[in-house]
């Protein structure tokens, strides 16, 4: 589930709080995506859980039984759980120096700067790498594809 950041095997891609580069960035994205990965499964299995509460919730002579309230006070407890790991992946995240966008569709933001503008880098889980950036602020759906000469 959430790896420790302090893996041997895992490049370190800058110092936290330091801005990142294409290649720095790039270097951090193999432990990313796996964080994303749990974080996107995460995402689904709440997901799926609060539907169910929903439609539970909707038929009041079920929910009153003492069988069911059991029933529904583990999915409760279930999806408290797995909310609390999403959590954790996000801080494992920031660790990292890297930002989730939320709500959470997998894309992150790696802060940077280029030609002396604070900007971010991003990633999409269907990305092949770190190919994307937009100013800081902007969502995702403004990102643009980067210029690899103004990167270097």
């Amino acid at each position: 589930m959430v790896r420790a950041i302090e893996n041997a095997d895992e490049p370190t891609p800058s110092k936290v709080g330091e801005p990142f580069t294409v290649d720095t960035a790039t270097a951090t994205l193999p432990l990313v995506k796996r964080i994303v990965a749990d974080m996107m499964r995460l995402h689904r299995t709440v997901e799926r859980q609060r539907e169910r509460l929903s439609v539970v919730d909707e038929l009041q002579d079920t929910t009153e039984r003492s069988d069911c309230q059991e029933e529904l006070a583990d999915i409760r407890r279930s999806m408290e759980g797995e909310e609390q790991q999403f959590a954790a992946c996000i801080r494992e995240l920031n660790l990292l120096g890297v930002e989730p966008l939320l709500p959470f569709d997998g894309s992150v933001d790696f802060p940077a700067v280029i030609n002396r503008r604070a900007v971010c880098l991003c990633w999409h889980p269907s990305d092949q790498g770190v190919e994307y950036w937009h100013e800081m602020g902007q969502p995702a759906s403004a990102r643009q594809k980067l210029d690899r000469k103004l990167t270097h």
